[in-house]
């Protein structure tokens, strides 16, 4: 079974989309602590800290025992950010930045980077336990995403709704902001949260895709 250290729903849906058993842990990482002026890098760092954060309670704490009856054999953490000419888009502080943003990322592109961090027992029985040793399988994926032409009633509109105050650039993929993207060049789960094809060789690569 995956344990996913994230309280993403968006991540949480696309695990269940595709019908990977799993069980969440958040880290509670103090993501503040941790920065790259490289978004790439970025990401990339903050995920493998999820994912070990959470490897070290499992592996340490007997009280992880009782999160269910079937074997823990990987823990998955992620963490994404959008780059919009060179600058990192975090979710909007508030409703005028993020029709601030719309206008000037409407008929134009950004990339949404995604890092992945799988940790997984380097024992034989591959399955995390007490005092388990830990491998990581890491990657950053990222996507290009270009965004439609908008209207100034359209951007109001759509962040009037709430959607893009919860999500990395202040849009949602898979959600009403998907009427406003044109075309991504490259992943699509990977603008939600998480590259599922690389989840999947990944997966394969231990053994586990169940």
């Amino acid at each position: 079974m995956l344990i996913l250290a994230s309280a993403s729903n968006a991540r949480q849906r696309l695990l269940n989309q595709v019908q990977i058993p799993h069980q969440v842990v958040v880290s509670g990482l103090n993501e503040e602590s941790i920065g790259h002026s490289n978004p790439q890098i970025l990401v990339q760092l903050l995920a493998e800290a999820k994912a070990e954060a959470v490897f070290q309670k499992i592996s340490s704490d007997n009280h992880f025992s009782d999160l269910s009856a079937e074997k823990i054999t990987a823990v998955l953490g992620c963490d994404s950010l959008f780059e919009f000419e060179g600058e990192v888009f975090g979710k909007p502080s508030n409703e005028k930045e993020a029709i601030s943003r719309w206008h000037r990322m409407q008929s134009n592109f950004g990339i949404l980077h995604t890092g992945h961090a799988l940790a997984v027992s380097s024992l034989d029985s591959n399955c995390l336990g007490h005092n388990s040793q830990k491998r990581l399988i890491k990657e950053t994926i990222s996507t290009k995403v270009f965004f439609a032409k908008m209207t100034t009633q359209e951007i109001e509109y759509y962040v009037s709704s709430g959607e893009p105050m919860n999500c990395a650039g202040g849009f949602a993929i898979e959600g009403a902001g998907g009427v406003f993207i044109a075309s991504i060049e490259g992943c699509f789960s990977n603008v939600i949260g998480l590259s599922l094809p690389w989840l999947r060789r990944s997966l394969s690569m231990i053994g586990d895709l169940t």
